[in-house]
């Protein structure tokens, strides 16, 4: 059987609301995502969780986490509706917050910001598929119960 090329892809995403407790809901989405594809990308859900913590703190908007499938790869998209920019920050070493983005360059094998012009930014990253840990997904109701919305392109 031919493997697909590394355009098709399937997607997943979800809407959080901007609050402290939507981190772990959108942490928790992605997760649910991968076991649902039968990956375990152990770093994906930190990722996730830094770049959710900066919509909330920065953005204050509703922020929309995507998760895109590729043959070698898996991209997560979040986007959030504050115009600005993200820069990298000089965190003291005992400081809770500030090195999200530190993460991001050091755990990615790729990232970037697209601008929005004045409706908002996506910050997207992207890591190599491991190998497959299941023979089957689960099955598509057991996703559905998770907040998934799943749509499979070519």
């Amino acid at each position: 059987m031919a493997k697909p090329a590394d355009d098709r892809h399937e997607r997943a995403w979800r809407t959080f609301a901007p609050n402290a407790s939507e981190v772990f809901s959108a942490r928790h989405f992605v997760a649910c995502v991968l076991e649902s594809w039968g990956l375990e990308i152990e770093d994906l859900p930190l990722l996730v969780s830094e770049l959710a913590t900066n919509a909330v703190l920065h953005a204050r908007s509703d922020f929309e986490v995507t998760v895109i499938r590729y043959h070698r790869r898996v991209r997560v998209e979040v986007f959030d509706q504050n115009t600005r920019l993200p820069s990298f920050a000089v965190a003291p070493t005992d400081a809770y917050s500030g090195r999200g983005l530190m993460l991001l360059r050091g755990l990615a094998s790729a990232w970037g910001v697209e601008s929005h012009s004045d409706i908002g930014k996506t910050i997207w990253f992207e890591v190599a598929t491991p190998r497959v840990t299941k023979t089957q997904p689960h099955p598509v109701a057991r996703t559905s119960r998770s907040g998934v919305k799943r749509l499979d392109a070519s």
